[in-house]
């Protein structure tokens, strides 16, 4: 049976993990502050997705957080329990991850689906019927006249020479006119390429707008899988069954069959139609982004479901749904990376969901003192020019989820002695897309997208020689304890697992890479030699 979007939030409701809202709300400033406070104002763990019933002046319901809400919402999507632990839930969430990356499944074709059962065209289509939130009142383009901006726009379009698709999640900005959108295609992405070749012949690129198909296609269109292989594929291979295409009305693209909405359109060259401003955009930097000049999105036709549901991402600052996608899927394709190229040793892999991927966390099994230099900048080349700031390799004794026990490596084992320093910086990179820090003014990121930058490994391994052992005690005394945890009249605990500096401590002390303190005498007693 197919899953779509509907099937995905009965599964959620089942887990306890969608909530509705039946009161009505206004699409132009509440909505985005009610996620908001979703967001920042829960754990991650007890996030959920919400689906607003009622929007004020519009007929279609709003869903927001049905697949980045938390892991356990991504979870559910792939048909895992997300109640286990959470370290558990992710394995598996990778495993299927890598899985469909070596094994996609290529969609299927359909005659027809849910996505035609209303079919919009001429004097009939107008993108302002559905209810588009406003995500940053007061500072996106177009809130005063309550113009928002699609953000869980899948994006698919064809490269002009190989006919291969490309899914890609480029926001769309609406205008005052019916039939027009904005589009952020930016440098780097596959839909740029896409754009640049049909530039050079002059002709227009077709696009079909994807919103609230199957999950598994949101998870592939925020990844960057690698240019060339089909999106929709990769889908397939998550959800383990091809995605049903439907060929679209106005243009020569297939998209998923059930899906709620699908908007067709073309991207005239900039001979035809000079590009205009898109933009101001709360960006995922946690910034406000400025305007610059972006193709324009003609639409030429609108199909969707009689009783269609509008999803939608937040986006914006940290913590938010776009950022929850993307750092799930970069961890595992950097993992699949890696195990292409052969490295032996990787124990696990975070990419920090405040950092939007400019910060990737890797733990290993050391082997020697050159390793992490090689890891870093395998990651780079796979993460360049659009991501990648720092990265930071610890030892496998170090809880890579705890950012304070990240940050206690990093201080207490990557030198900066003279002669020892192992922080390095990797000249010739590009800056992460909309990077303030990277450009000389901020007017100047109105003009370019690619300002260069360095890469920057932190090694806080040990060396590869003996260690003190690290202040705690034992494993066996710590487990002794939990297990008598309720004898001792005290709360319970939010955290349960030993760590990881002590369970693995005992391997360090037989491979010699750890080292006892040396007693010496008590007072009165000669030192030893």
């Amino acid at each position: 049976m197919a899953y779509d979007l509907r099937t995905h939030l009965q599964a959620l409701e089942r887990y306890g993990l969608l909530q509705r809202v039946r009161h009505e709300v206004d699409k132009d400033w509440e909505l985005s502050a009610i996620m908001r406070w979703v967001y920042i104002g829960n754990e991650e763990a007890k996030r959920y997705a919400v689906l607003f019933e009622r929007v004020k002046g519009y007929a279609f319901p709003v869903v927001v957080g049905a697949t980045g809400a938390s892991y356990k919402t991504y979870a559910v999507a792939l048909g895992i329990d997300p109640t286990g632990p959470r370290a558990k839930v992710m394995a598996e969430v990778r495993r299927r991850f890598i899985h469909a990356l070596k094994n996609p499944i290529p969609p299927v074709k359909v005659s027809g689906g849910p996505c035609k059962e209303r079919i919009d065209r001429g004097p009939a289509l107008d993108i302002h019927k559905f209810p588009i939130p406003v995500w940053t009142p007061e500072k996106d383009r177009g809130w005063d006249k309550g113009h928002g901006f699609i953000t869980s726009a899948y994006c698919m379009t064809k490269d002009p020479e190989t006919g291969i698709r490309n899914v890609g999640t480029y926001r769309m900005m609406i205008r005052p006119e019916p039939n027009i959108t904005g589009i952020a295609a930016t440098f780097g992405a596959h839909i740029w390429s896409h754009i640049c070749k049909n530039e050079a012949r002059g002709k227009a690129t077709e696009i079909a707008t994807v919103i609230g198909g199957d999950p598994a296609i949101g998870m592939v269109s925020t990844t960057q899988i690698p240019y060339g292989v089909d999106e929709l594929a990769v889908a397939g291979g998550l959800r383990g069954s091809p995605i049903e295409v439907v060929r679209c009305e106005s243009v020569d693209i297939e998209v998923p069959a059930d899906a709620e909405m699908v908007i067709e359109g073309r991207l005239p060259p900039a001979s035809e139609r000079p590009y205009e401003a898109e933009a101001p955009f709360g960006e995922y930097t946690g910034y406000q982004g400025s305007a610059k000049l972006s193709p324009i999105n003609e639409i030429s036709c609108i199909s969707y479901r009689k009783d269609s549901i509008y999803q939608a991402f937040i986006s914006q600052m940290p913590p938010s749904e776009s950022s929850k996608v993307r750092h799930i899927g970069f961890e595992s394709l950097i993992l699949k990376h890696l195990q292409d190229l052969g490295y032996e040793g990787i124990v696990d892999l975070n990419v920090p969901e405040s950092a939007q991927v400019g910060v990737v966390i890797v733990s290993i099994r050391k082997q020697d003192d050159g390793q992490p230099a090689r890891i870093a900048q395998a990651i780079f080349s796979l993460l360049q020019p659009r991501w990648g700031k720092f990265v930071i390799v610890t030892d496998d004794d170090v809880d890579i989820y705890d950012l304070d026990n990240v940050f206690w490596a990093m201080t207490f084992r990557t030198s900066l002695a003279p002669g020892r320093r192992n922080v390095r910086f990797l000249e010739g990179l590009v800056a992460q897309i909309l990077d303030y820090s990277a450009a000389n003014a901020i007017e100047d990121l109105k003009s370019r997208w690619d300002w260069p930058s360095d890469g920057v490994l932190i090694d806080a391994t040990r060396p590869y020689a003996p260690y003190p052992v690290v202040a705690l005690p034992p494993a066996k005394y710590l487990a002794r304890a939990l297990e008598s945890w309720d004898k001792y009249g005290l709360p319970e605990l939010a955290r349960k697992e030993i760590p990881r500096s002590v369970v693995v401590e005992e391997e360090y002390l037989k491979k010699g890479l750890a080292a006892l303190p040396r007693f010496w005498p008590i007072e009165g007693e000669e030192k030893p030699a």
